[in-house]
């Protein structure tokens, strides 16, 4: 039970990623640093993270067990989720109207963003999407509704060209790294800052 869920939420890979995400999240950083120079800070990779279901809209108190066992039995087969490999004529899934390609990095407000779905047979599919809205039965709205997106936030950054974002997609989508998703992978978080450092974080296994 949660006696105040209003700054808690289920994520996946805090505190330490996948070694391919890692490696692939260690490049778009380089990327991005690169050609945004100053204007782009890299995000510390422990503090990288998925999430999968915030909890701040969920009743209070709230009790955790029914979601834990409903995302037990969604991820009961591991997902497989591909960051990049997106060309640009894909429109098999959209993601807030957009091809995957072009949402799978993209700077919003400061926040620069690395995005992947879950694929299946190297499709991409509606899994998480399909996951996140069955959660409302449990009491759990997610905030941004229909929404199939592993959304990562591996940096800030200011005064951004469109030309560099682009260029970046450019490199994703030459090769595709796939990751797997487990519910071992799930921690839940209770945080002070949603950037989740971990001097103000707490988290533990799902």
């Amino acid at each position: 039970m949660i006696d105040d869920p209003s700054r808690s939420t289920v994520v996946a890979w805090y505190d330490t990623l996948p070694d391919d995400l890692a490696l692939l999240v260690g490049q778009v950083q380089a990327s991005a640093g690169r050609l945004l120079g100053g204007a782009f800070t890299a995000r510390d990779p422990a503090q990288v993270h998925a999430t999968v279901i915030g909890l701040e809209r969920a009743p209070a108190p709230f009790d955790l067990s029914p979601l834990v066992a409903h995302l037990r039995a969604a991820l009961s087969t591991p997902w497989t989720i591909r960051f990049g490999g997106f060309p640009p004529g894909d429109r098999r899934l959209l993601s807030r109207g957009l091809s995957l390609h072009d949402r799978t990095f993209s700077v919003y407000g400061d926040s620069v963003v690395l995005v992947g779905w879950p694929v299946d047979g190297g499709a991409p599919r509606r899994t998480l999407a399909d996951a996140r809205l069955s959660c409302a039965d449990l009491g759990v709205t997610h905030r941004y509704g229909d929404d199939p997106d592993v959304y990562l936030v591996v940096g800030k950054a200011t005064g951004v060209v469109p030309g560099h974002v682009a260029a970046v997609r450019r490199d994703l989508a030459l090769g595709g790294v796939d990751v797997a998703l487990s519910f071992d992978d799930l921690s839940l978080v209770t945080y002070a800052d949603p950037a989740l450092p971990r001097a103000s974080t707490t988290w533990r296994p799902l």
